[in-house]
Parts: structure tokens; sequence; C-alpha cells
């Protein structure tokens, strides 16, 4: 397996896709967006910055230790808490983004540790080992997934062959249930939570398998094997309704699949191994699917029905994110594109370079208060990308 392209990430697709209520700007000046705000001195990390309550909440990594950093919109700091020891072997720094629910916040570490917050104090309510406590089996490159909730459950993956998936109370850190699922190691990507009229399907990914679970209980109703030579899954899968889609990355590439109406089983529709993006994530757009492609190393559009990569745009690869009636895409090479889709085709309307920061693009960018912000390293940036 690629050492670079395993790694992180979903590190964190931190809510980024979703839309705000102004008017996005339909082209960018030269040179960007206008810059808004810049933080300086987060340490090293690829985590998302989380924006809730007019509090902006991002990890960072300084000599070994993780923290938990809040500012306010004008990126005045408000506090600052140390969660412990953070990952700092391949690809040194900070990984999953925080999570938010009412009055917590809830932070990983890459090195196992899983933290409940209070918001407005940055005072420890809980924590927990997943390796420790319940016997996980740390991935090679660090914890990496988001945490998600429903009610009172808090969702992860610690990994190994007896808590590999589990749901904790969000409020004591207390075991619900656990489920074996595979017995593998933990995955990279963010969970999937699907409401159904007779319950709720969790779909998450470990090393080698796609799974959905009971959420409710915790029983694995059905399983996707992936390829042993293939990467371990980095992308939120998406549900239309009907089908889920989810990339694998590469040597697994692309799947849709129709989930059945009790959610008990799947049926595989189409398999792609062309739409293979490692950790960028992917939009879907009515019946059209937008992402990149590593192994073509361009943006793609494809086909939600066959499975066919229509049109590509030369763009690199990276993440991908819904702005309005437009896509911006952030890739490795530190560019910022705006991009128009219209069903197969993709249009690069404008672009510009992050400058400011530290060590690889791979964060995953977020919308929200008609401000784009993206964390490059050691530094967070917004950019103004809606109309007056």
């Amino acid at each position: 397996m690629k050492a670079f392209l395993l790694t992180l990430l979903c590190l964190s697709t931190q809510l980024g896709r979703g839309q705000d209520s102004a008017e996005f700007l339909t082209s960018w000046p030269e040179g960007g967006p206008a810059t808004v705000l810049s933080i300086n001195g987060l340490g090293n990390g690829y985590s998302s910055p989380v924006i809730a309550a007019d509090r902006i909440y991002v990890t960072g990594e300084k000599e070994g230790i993780g923290y938990l950093y809040s500012y306010n919109l004008m990126g005045d700091l408000v506090w600052k808490s140390s969660y412990g020891i953070e990952f700092t072997q391949s690809f040194q720094g900070s990984r999953a983004a925080p999570l938010v629910a009412d009055s917590l916040i809830y932070v990983v570490s890459g090195t196992s540790e899983l933290y409940c917050f209070y918001t407005q104090t940055g005072v420890r309510k809980w924590s927990i080992s997943l390796v420790k406590d319940l016997g996980g089996i740390n991935p090679i490159f660090g914890y990496s997934m988001r945490l998600i909730i429903d009610g009172e459950r808090l969702f992860c993956s610690p990994g190994g062959p007896q808590n590999n998936v589990v749901a904790l109370n969000r409020f004591t850190g207390d075991l619900i249930w656990s489920s074996p699922a595979k017995g593998e190691t933990a995955g990279y990507g963010s969970p999937l939570l699907i409401d159904l009229p007779d319950r709720k399907i969790l779909v998450t990914a470990t090393e080698f398998n796609i799974l959905g679970l009971d959420a409710g209980t915790g029983e694995l109703l059905w399983s996707y094997e992936l390829a042993f030579t293939g990467e371990v899954p980095c992308n939120t899968p998406v549900f239309d309704g009907k089908k889920i889609f989810w990339i694998a990355g590469p040597n697994n590439g692309a799947v849709a699949a129709t989930l059945s109406t009790d959610g008990r089983s799947i049926t595989v529709n189409w398999k792609n191994l062309e739409f293979d993006t490692a950790f960028g994530d992917f939009v879907r757009i009515g019946s059209w699917l937008y992402g990149s492609s590593d192994s073509q190393r361009k943006y793609v559009s494809v086909d939600c029905e066959k499975g066919k990569i229509r049109k590509n745009i030369d763009f690199g690869v990276g993440s991908l994110l819904l702005a309005g009636d437009g896509l911006i895409a952030y890739n490795q090479r530190g560019q910022v594109g705006l991009l128009k889709p219209d069903n197969e085709n993709l249009k690069l309307i404008s672009s510009f370079k992050v400058t400011s920061g530290t060590r690889e693009h791979f964060s995953h960018p977020v919308i929200s208060g008609g401000r784009l912000y993206i964390r490059h390293g050691d530094v967070l940036v917004a950019y103004k990308i809606t109309k007056e």
C-alpha cells in the first residue's frame, strides 16, 4: 500500500459539503477571494476546523502534545486545552476534525484517546482510550476517522477483534453496544448514518470492508469486501435515498450499491476502479458524482446510473465540496479552484493558490457564514466567497 495515500484522511471531512444561505460569488478576482481571517500558530495538523455558535474549533500538535483551540470569528483565542500525546510518526500532527454537539465537543487523537470537552470553557468532561480501554488496534497512520452522533449515542471504530465498532454514551463515555464486525483495523473515513423507517444504518469502513450496522443494536447487517491490495478507505459514503455510493481509493475504486428497504442487505450496481480518490471525498448533484481520480490525476464527472467517467478537468487531485451551484476544489498542490458543474461537464471558472501555512495540502476546506476556511498546517485562513 502506498503510504502517503493510506494516511489520513478524512482527517477530516467536516461539514464542509453543506451550503450557506448567502449568494456565492460566481467568479473570483485574480489572486483569489478576499482574506478575512488568518490564524497562525496552530502547530502540526491536517484536521479541518469546526465552526459552531460563533466559535471556531481546531486541533494542532506542538512538541508531541495535542491542543484543542477555541477562537471567536475575529480570530481571537478564547481558550486552549491540551489533550495529551498526539501522533508524531508519519505525517506528524492532529488528524480527525472535532465534533460539536450542543455544549460539548469531541476529539480523537491520532494516538487513540477520545476526549469530551465543554465548548464554553475547554474543561475536560470525560475521556477514554480506544486502545487501552476498548482493545482497539491503532491504524498505521493513526486514528483519523471523524466521530458521528445520534441522540445519546457517539459512534466510533476502535478496530480490533472485540470492540471493533462501538456506540458510547456521549455524556459519560460508557459503552452502549459493541460489535466485533470483521475484527479488522479501523479505517480512516467518516461514517454515514442512514435513517430508514424501521432502523438506522451506520455505514462505516474498516481496513478491508465497508460495513452496514444497525445503529440501535450494533448488529452487523451486511458488508462489502475490499481488495487486499487496495488503500484503506478514507472517504465518506453518500446515500441518495436508494443507493449508497462510496470511494475506497486506489485499487478499490468506487462502488454503487442499492440498499434494501429494510436495510439488511445491499445489491452492487456498478464498480469503477478509475474513480479512486484516496481521501478527497466526493459530491453528488442530481444524477452525477464529482470528485478526483488518483489514477488519472484529474477531477472527473461520473454517471450515477452507469458508473462511467464522462468528462475530466486537469486540476490535479484533492478534496471537493459544494458551494451553492458550484464546486470548490482544493488540490494537493495548494491550488483552490471554483468549478462549474453542468451534468457531465466541469469547467474551471477561477483559481488561486494557498501560499501561507506548512507541509502538505491535505485538509478538507469548510464553508460557514459566507467564508471558505482552509487549514494548511500551522495556519488557518478564511476567504469571503459570498456577495455583499
